[in-house]
């Protein structure tokens, strides 16, 4: 800006010096103008520049939100693209059933042939996803993620074309296997962008139920696709992949080497809510979490699918067609049982929160492991009586009601091995609890169904009840861990000190009057490089404005989005000066000096400017109906909420400048969203005659 302007608006604007009254600020000569900053700041802001993704990560909480979301929808996609034929394998395995059905699926038998089908599948995601956390862990979540999608969208192209011959089908199901096993890489992205404990449960939860929920959505589309062949469900999920690819592509955002978190709210969370990652792997823990998931996964086949084919399949349908007999089960009701209990995974995701709070996560998937054991005895104990319409639908009852409960063992594998990760063992930890569980999947019910065909079926399902209960006893241990076991009692919030609670929360300054805010921004800039206080406005007395508070609104709006253009155009500085640190305009310690510039001024003036402040506040909170003097403490807890802490340190330095930054972009953007709706200030200062005398409860 000139010289001119600078001097006019300093006679205007100048705070008052140590030597002057406070009622007339005195004025600062335009010498204190440091013109070679000015031109720099005239250059600096003309360019163009791009904020780094990964800021809006830790930010904007709508871009962590569809991120997150399309992690889960490509997880989700490739559990629907791994298990897309899964009702079809029995009518596959059995020749001349159905045109589509191999001709032979010789060495093995009808259930051993089923079993094998997936178990091709599922070996190859085993192997991979050690390897894949591993990748992802070194180059990134995204890049892995959006790969594997592409090849599997490929992939089911290329296994519609092998339909002609079993071992032809288990080659290329092996084959493209090796790149379904996202689930660890969608885990280990939780795992960056979440540090309180409780969410990250939630997420991870979340995250495993849509990949539970996947493998029933691509069993009920190949229900529904029974007249398209065996087979057509292979050009839906190729088709699904590729939205899931898109989706991915454009919303999810990588979180970068230095992987910034929100840690704003976190500052109000109690301690042991946030995580803190040790540095090393505790190994006799994740080989205990691990071998506890491996019996786990085992023993849930003798529940499902045992108990459906071939326990249900011959009770209440095989032994009425062998005799000639209309069935009590149809082909098509087992093809629905099977695809639709998955879809109980939902309400596991509601209940999993409340039993972390109430026994812990160890004690969670001990739970889980025992429902799983009782369960599967009881729907045993029902396919052994007399088929009739009323056991079967006792059957169907016990599998519904108990199903649900089963999977909380599941839903905790990925919590737990989290909390032992190392920041840079995050992939390869969920890797192995995804080859865990896969080999489990893919061994267990081929093995089941080649002991189902040789020692009987009441024998296999036994030998998964053993395998519970030997998944309880293997994950008792970790009851007494402190991060997994039950949660010690908190304190209720009223008898809870809230960190920071003493700390002077509300420096910031308002403005009396509407002031261009770039305006502001340069003067108070070059009052500080002449070692002047930055300028502190004298906050008006409430009775003088509250007739006048949509004055105050009016100019909102620049001023929030202002101050996020200069922490964006700082934090895309900052970005740029790690790739090409010899060619900035200004370098990091400028950048940090011009902030700290801008926040430096008297302390005596700044004292009363914040007793002012307080003064206005408390009046208009009078004067509005909030009724202070008998709610003061939810007063502070409101101020708190809307005024999160930016920093602890007194001084702004190169170390914590981008955390600093990060924290007011966030709360400066909420503000600016706020005042652009309708909000409850707003609407007092419209209706400025209505005033609340009897409390606002």
């Amino acid at each position: 800006m000139s010289d001119a302007k600078a001097e006019e608006t300093i006679e205007l604007t100048t705070a008052p010096d140590a030597e002057a009254p406070a009622e007339k600020p005195a004025a600062e000569p335009s010498t204190s103008i440091n013109s070679t900053w000015s031109e720099k700041y005239q250059e600096w802001r003309n360019q163009k520049y791009k904020l780094p993704r990964r800021y809006r990560l830790s930010t904007e909480e709508n871009a962590c939100k569809y991120s997150l979301w399309s992690v889960n929808f490509m997880i989700l996609a490739s559990a629907v693209n791994t298990k897309m034929l899964n009702p079809n394998f029995a009518i596959m395995c059995a020749p001349g059933a159905h045109a589509d059905s191999f001709p032979s699926t010789e060495p093995f038998g009808f259930n051993s042939a089923t079993y094998f089908l997936p178990l091709c599948t599922l070996i190859g995601v085993a192997i991979a996803s050690v390897l894949i956390g591993t990748l992802s862990d070194k180059y990134g979540r995204k890049p892995l993620l959006v790969m594997l999608g592409w090849v599997s969208a490929v992939g089911s192209v290329v296994k519609y074309f092998t339909r002609q011959t079993f071992w032809g089908f288990c080659a290329s199901n092996f084959a493209f296997g090796f790149f379904l096993g996202n689930l660890p890489v969608g885990m280990g992205y939780i795992g960056d962008v979440e540090n309180n404990q409780k969410r990250k449960n939630d997420l991870l939860g979340n995250l495993v139920g849509c990949f539970v929920l996947g493998n029933s959505g691509g069993g009920i589309i190949a229900v529904m696709m029974n007249e398209q062949g065996l087979f057509a469900p292979l050009w839906i999920g190729a088709g699904i992949m590729v939205i899931a690819n898109m989706i991915t592509q454009y919303y999810m955002i990588e979180p970068g080497d230095s992987r910034l978190v929100d840690s704003t709210d976190d500052k109000f969370a109690v301690e042991e809510d946030i995580v803190v990652r040790p540095d090393t792997i505790d190994k006799k823990t994740m080989y205990n979490i691990v071998g506890g998931a491996v019996l786990d996964n085992i023993g849930s086949t003798g529940l499902f699918p045992l108990c459906l084919s071939p326990l249900a399949l011959n009770t209440f349908y095989g032994q009425f067609v062998s005799s000639g007999e209309d069935p009590i089960m149809s082909i098509e009701a087992y093809q629905w049982l099977s695809v639709c209990v998955a879809l109980l995974v939902i309400p596991s995701t509601q209940l999993t929160p409340t039993s972390f709070i109430k026994i812990g996560v160890a004690g969670t998937c001990v739970f889980g492991n025992a429902c799983t054991a009782i369960v599967t005895a009881l729907l045993l104990w029902i396919g052994n009586m007399p088929a009739t319409e009323v056991t079967f639908g006792l059957f169907v009852f016990v599998m519904y009601a108990g199903f649900p409960f089963t999977v909380f063992s599941q839903l905790t594998t990925g919590p737990m091995l989290d909390v032992i990760a190392p920041d840079d063992k995050i992939g390869y930890v969920q890797g192995l609890n995804n080859a865990a569980m896969n080999f489990g999947m893919a061994l267990a019910p081929w093995a089941f169904g080649v002991l189902a065909d040789g020692a009987g079926t009441n024998t296999a399902i036994i030998t998964g009840i053993a395998f519970s209960i030997g998944a309880a006893l293997a994950n008792s241990p970790l009851m007494l861990h402190p991060q997994m076991g039950k949660p010690k009692p908190k304190p209720p919030l009223a008898k809870r000190a809230l960190p920071g609670e003493d700390d002077d929360l509300f420096q910031k300054i308002v403005d009396g009057e509407v002031v261009d805010p770039e305006l502001v921004f340069e003067i108070n800039h070059n009052r500080g490089m002449a070692g002047k206080p930055a300028i502190v406005p004298t906050v008006r007395p409430y009775e003088e404005e509250k007739d006048e508070l949509y004055k105050l609104r009016a100019g909102a709006i620049d001023n929030f989005k202002f101050k996020m253009m200069v922490q964006d155009r700082v934090l895309a500085g900052l970005a740029e000066a790690k790739n090409d640190p010899d060619n900035q305009v200004f370098k990091k310690e400028e950048l940090v000096q011009m902030l700290n510039t801008m926040m430096t001024t008297d302390d005596e003036v700044m004292q009363k400017a914040t007793s002012d402040l307080g003064t206005w506040m408390g009046q208009y909170l009078a004067d509005n109906g909030y009724s202070p003097h008998t709610s003061s403490v939810l007063a502070k807890q409101m101020f708190i909420a809307a005024f999160p802490p930016l920093a602890r340190d007194k001084e702004i330095t190169e170390d914590n400048v981008e955390e600093w930054l990060l924290r007011s972009r966030k709360v400066m953007g909420r503000f600016a969203e706020e005042v652009e709706k309708n909000t409850v200030t707003n609407i007092m200062a419209q209706n400025r005659n209505v005033h609340g005398a009897g409390g606002w409860w």
